[in-house]
């Protein structure tokens, strides 16, 4: 029988609603113990379902949501962008089980807060059984989740919600109670009173509605990423996919998951959403969440069809899920077939059907919640109503403190947020970043991912915002100004005064990730400023990078193995981030390596590693540029341990449901491959092998296995080690191993062995005599001699060796690099060094230029050119090794690999960490931020501004001497001033830095400005403690120059002039040469250059031509009290120096 009432209709379009129901007077008894209820004693059952669409996209998901809300069906396509949120337009009856839409217009969400506490309520003594039920129950369940998101119950927190008291608690601080009430309490009893007396003669309450809430989930590529965010187990899945098209049938026009490079297919998606939904939803009861199945466009089946397709459907998600071990979550039956456009499909009403048992059967429909909580609910659902987003968690906590009605203590205000946002009611993450705010609409984060994860289709149409989009879909990079900048836009500016709190919630979120780097010492997590959009990121690899260098001669690969077949890409994603931080973007035929589901980087110039994805495998491969038999066993093994301790924090946070059970086992195993690259063993079996481990193919996979695992501080080869192997015996050796051998070779050893390969005694007398008192520089001369002049590679240098009966584990030191123990900073070593470090660590360095350069990359040429350009300045040819050394960004120059080099030659990192102890971490990352950010627009600068202008504004204020400006211009094209300008801004970074930016701004440059624009505040020059007098500056001089852009723009120079020349101010010569500019803007700036080097008569002289005419009386007056601070002295005195 049909159900009516303003609010709710039977599910038909045809029947008007009934009149509503008024009761004309309720029993004072009646309304007090209804009112009892609401206001605290005992507990109601909440049945609200969230009902999750997901699926591929274009399957008809939209569609079908709208027709099972009773709403009006759309005309042709339309995407989802993003989240679209369905809520109170239809719902179940909870006593007939009926289906039931709706009236929008007479939907009021705190109706529903009313309705289910009144008629639903018990008293504390009925419901005290139930209560210690739920606790035992919740006490059962498996709690084994790492992170907290917005599906995540921990059920101590629901037992805590369920036991909170119904009295104001004596236990709430004074100083809370005393709190300044800036909240303006709503829920006084009397208002309650009334809402609810309303309420109740409405009629509403007669019948019992649980509530259905429809996401629509967009199923395009780019929003995959965003879904764990709001999926829960609180919730009922429908996994919609096209029953006209065979589960492996190809779907054009339609990307695949990054890692599947077979062709996209229904059956794919489908394994893709199951998994998703059982990774991202912690377990809290078994089965749950159930996954229901729904195919679509029955209507393009021919009739008689039907029934076989859907068995064909029904055999083939049965076989794709058989073995699958979260099959016990899955709904095989009924598989639903509907035609989603026709109202009158007969499958509607069993789907609608389905749906309602399964809701019923959910054992989170009906569930207990206290009543004690229901006067903050209604206040912040007030607050919502009134459009307000976000709360403090002091607004929360005086809103709490301040009420008439319950107050909840410290504790249990704690419990009630953590509760609300297990519902999804409220946003409250309790960590150090956000736990000082709550957002209390949570449809507000459905927004916030619209911003800026998007489909092209809806990207913004204005130029610079669409830009941006355009740059996250290359490289996947933004910065957080780029993303201000989005939320500037007027349909999201909501968003901007909350902008700090929702950024760092997307970190925690991992919508956006930090390019991530864990100390593989601590475990901790070390600072990162750049940030990573990989679902945005939509190209594939098309390079064909893996098949020509990652050949098996070159490559060792080992695979961290997921079960399931498809890994949700938020888990690679932040990998990939992750490696993004730690070492260099490779470049191959001109292309950044840097893909969906792939990425190429370089550790140095002999090693490179590529991390993809590849079914339920992700896969790591370090390539040797030669040969991987060359392979440093300690590069391998340090790079193995920083993805593995990185996977390791990223698997916490997204733990299957299906591993819980073993939640202190990974959800991933490592395995090696042979030289196959596609043939793996596990690292179970090959830790139980003692000597050799076979894989299929015959070979033995140890050799490899060791290379990725070799023990700390092994100066020695062990007993198993076999030497080089004979691909790497076939190489010529490196310059770099060459030093190595060098360095663990007795001399007489090395001679003989010259001696024997070939080179003549007399050689090695010239080269004794050329460096008497260096014999490392003659080991290592004679090995690059006999590189040079015999070509040899190492085969001939092992036959040397054993022909002289040295072993040949001699050549082994080639694959090992000293360890390294400085104490330094890991964000100061993974930074590039500044100007200032390698200036003052040049004259520390001593007389090992050639070994460092060598060490460093530099060929013999480079390093003899430097050692012939600065004859006799050891400091020099230190220092121009280092600056070459940090010019080339082939692999990232970091003090890092500094430091190793120091170590490698023998000289240690005392005097690199004695450079560096004073040094700010912050400060150095500025520095670097600046310097790249430069070097990628540097070509646009160079070819495409004017320099006049910007100079001036420098100029005033202060970051450039007139100095700097004569050595900018001096130069006769423009394109090498902007070269010069560039080289000083470099130089003297902040704050010369960001009033560039701004000067490319005010005038006409605003793309490069924002393309330049760092995500750092100026960093002020220090001014320490000093006073005016203190500095070697005449403060005349910085007057004049903070009015540099004034002086040029306003007068009139002639009669000025006139008189500098008759107070011997300038000569004629000079005013000759003022005179010569072009335009009256030029003629000021020479007049200016000239008073900026004079002395401080010439200044009161300046000024008394000004005070002369009365056009100019102004300006003298303001430049003579211009007002000048410690910092302006700073600055200046930093350009001066």
């Amino acid at each position: 029988m049909s159900k009516t009432s303003p609010e709710v209709t039977p599910d038909t379009h045809l029947q008007e609603p009934a009149a509503p129901v008024v009761e004309d007077s309720i029993g004072k008894g009646q309304q007090s113990a209804m009112l009892n209820r609401l206001l605290g004693k005992g507990s109601y059952e909440s049945f609200d379902m969230r009902c999750m669409v997901t699926g591929q996209f274009s399957v008809g998901k939209t569609t079908l949501v709208k027709l099972l809300a009773g709403d009006v069906l759309p005309e042709g396509r339309h995407p989802t962008d993003g989240i679209s949120l369905v809520e109170g337009r239809c719902g179940l009856d909870i006593q007939s089980k009926e289906w039931i839409l709706v009236d929008p217009d007479s939907y009021n969400a705190l109706d529903v807060v009313y309705s289910k506490v009144l008629m639903t309520s018990l008293e504390e003594e009925e419901e005290s059984e139930l209560t210690k039920k739920f606790i035992k129950a919740s006490d059962t369940s498996p709690t084994g989740y790492a992170k907290a998101t917005l599906s995540s119950l921990p059920s101590e927190q629901s037992a805590a919600a369920q036991s909170l008291p119904s009295t104001k608690s004596s236990n709430v601080p004074h100083t809370v109670k005393q709190m300044e009430k800036k909240m303006r309490t709503r829920m006084t009893k009397e208002e309650i009173r009334k809402k609810m007396e309303k309420f109740l003669k409405s009629g509403k309450y007669k019948m019992k509605v649980g509530r259905l809430i429809f996401w629509d989930f967009g199923g395009q590529y780019v929003y995959l990423t965003t879904h764990q965010t709001f999926m829960t187990f609180r919730a009922l899945f429908l996994v919609v996919f096209d029953g006209s098209k065979d589960l492996h049938e190809q779907v054009p026009d339609v990307m695949c998951f990054p890692g599947q490079h077979m062709t996209p297919t229904p059956a794919v998606f489908l394994q893709y959403w199951v998994n998703s939904i059982l990774t991202y939803c912690k377990v809290v009861y078994a089965g749950i969440p159930k996954i229901l199945f729904v195919a679509t466009h029955k209507d393009k089946v021919p009739m008689e069809n039907i029934e076989t397709r859907r068995e064909e459907l029904y055999r083939g998600i049965e076989e794709l899920f058989k073995d699958h071990e979260g099959k016990h979550h899955l709904v095989l039956r009924p598989l639903i077939f509907v035609n989603a456009k026709d109202q009158a499909d007969p499958e509607i009403e069993v789907l609608k059907k389905t749906i309602t048992e399964l809701t019923f059967d959910h054992p989170c429909w009906g569930e207990r919640m206290p009543n004690a909580c229901v006067p903050l609910e209604l206040e912040i659902a007030e607050l919502v109503a009134e459009g307000k987003q976000i709360m403090s968690l002091a607004e929360v906590k005086e809103l709490n403190a301040i009420s008439e009605v319950s107050v909840l203590s410290p504790e249990q205000l704690t419990d009630f947020l953590h509760f609300h946002h297990s519902l999804g009611k409220i946003v409250y993450f309790d960590t150090p970043q956000l736990r000082d705010n709550v957002m209390i609409n949570p449809l507000l984060m459905v927004e916030v991912m619209r911003s800026f994860i998007t489909d092209v289709a809806f990207w913004p149409k204005e130029d610079k915002t669409r830009k941006t989009f355009k740059k996250m879909s290359e490289n996947g990079m933004i910065q957080k100004v780029d993303l201000y900048q989005i939320w500037e836009q007027e349909e999201f500016r909501q968003i901007l005064p909350f902008k700090e709190y929702i950024f760092d919630m997307l970190i925690h979120l991992d919508i956006v990730s930090e390019q991530r780097r864990y100390d593989t010492k601590t475990g901790s997590r070390l600072p990162i400023e750049n940030f990573f959009v990989p679902c945005m990121l939509t190209q594939r690899n098309n390079t064909d990078y893996l098949t020509q260098e990652c050949t098996p001669e070159r490559t060792l690969s080992l695979a961290f193995v997921f079960k399931g077949t498809i890994i949700p890409p938020a888990l690679p994603n932040r990998l990939i981030c992750a490696c993004l931080s730690m070492w260099t973007l490779k470049e191959y035929q001109g292309r950044k390596l840097m893909f969906s589901g792939f990425v190429g980087l370089s550790f140095d110039k002999e090693h490179d590693i590529v991390v993809c994805v590849e079914g339920n495998k992700i896969l790591l491969y370090l390539v040797h540029k030669r040969s991987k038999g060359l392979i440093i066993p300690d590069i391998a093994t340090s790079v193995r341990d920083c993805l593995f301790v990185t996977l390791e924090r990223i698997s916490e946070f997204y733990q299957s449901s299906i591993h819980c059970k073993a939640s202190n086992k990974l959800p991933f195993l490592t395995e090696y491959s042979c030289s196959k690259l596609n043939c793996f063993t596990s690292e179970n079996k090959l830790v139980s092998e003692t000597e050799e481990c076979l894989c299929k193919h015959g070979e033995n996979i140890k050799n490899n296995w060791r290379t990725w695992n070799k023990k700390k501080e092994q100066k020695q080869c062990d007993a198993k080690c076999q030497g080089l192997s004979e691909d790497a015996l076939s190489q010529i050796p490196s310059n770099t191993e060459l030093l190595r051998l060098s360095n663990h070779c007795e001399a007489h050893m090395l001679h003989e062995l010259a001696l024997h390969l070939g080179m003549e005694d007399m050689v090695w007398s010239d080269m004794v005599e050329n460096y008497p008192t260096n014999t490392q520089m003659v080991k290592f001369l004679t090995l690059i001699h006999l590189k040079e002049n015999y070509e040899i590679s190492f085969t001939e240098l092992d036959n040397g060796l054993r022909e002289m009966e040295v072993t040949t584990h001699k050549l082994c030191v080639v694959r090992r690099r000293k360890q390294v123990k400085s104490g330094i900073l890991d964000d100061i070593l993974d930074c590039i060094p500044s100007d200032e470090i390698l200036d003052r660590l040049a004259p520390l360095v001593g007389k090992i230029v050639l070994q460092l350069g060598i060490e460093l990359g530099l060929s013999v040429e480079e390093i003899e050119r430097i050692k012939e350009k600065w004859d006799r300045d050891l400091t020099a040819q230190n220092k121009e090794v280092l600056f070459t050394w940090r010019k080339d960004r082939t692999v990232k120059p970091t003090i890092r690999i500094l430091e190793q080099a120091f170590v490698n030659i023998g000289k240690g990192a005392r005097c690199l960490k004695e450079v560096l102890k004073d040094v700010d971490p912050n400060t150095l990352k500025a520095v670097e931020i600046v310097t790249d950010r430069i070097r990628e627009n540097e070509n646009r600068i160079i070819q495409d501004i004017q320099t006049s202008q910007i100079l001036d504004h420098m100029m005033t204020n202060l970051v450039i001497s007139v100095d700097d400006r004569r050595r900018i211009e001096q130069h006769a094209g423009q394109d090498d001033q902007n070269k010069a300008l560039l080289d000083i801004v470099i130089k003297m970074r902040e704050p010369a830095y960001s009033v560039f930016v701004d000067g490319l701004r005010n005038y006409g440059y605003e793309d490069i400005a924002n393309d330049l624009k760092c995500d750092f505040s100026p960093s002020p020059v220090s001014a320490e403690t000093k006073g005016l007098s203190d500095w070697n500056v005449p403060l005349y001089k910085v007057r004049l120059q903070k009015n540099y852009l004034k002086v040029i723009t306003d007068i009139q120079h002639d009669s000025i002039v006139d008189h500098l020349i008759t107070r011997d101010v300038v000569s004629v010569d000079d005013g000759k040469k003022i005179e010569s500019g072009k335009t009256p803007q030029e003629k000021n700036r020479t007049l200016m250059d000239m008073l900026l080097r004079k002395n401080e008569q010439g200044f009161n002289e300046f000024l008394k031509a000004l005070q002369k005419d009365s056009i100019y009386a102004d300006l003298a007056d303001q430049i003579e009290k211009t007002e000048v601070t410690s910092t302006d002295m700073a600055t200046l005195y930093k350009c001066l120096k």
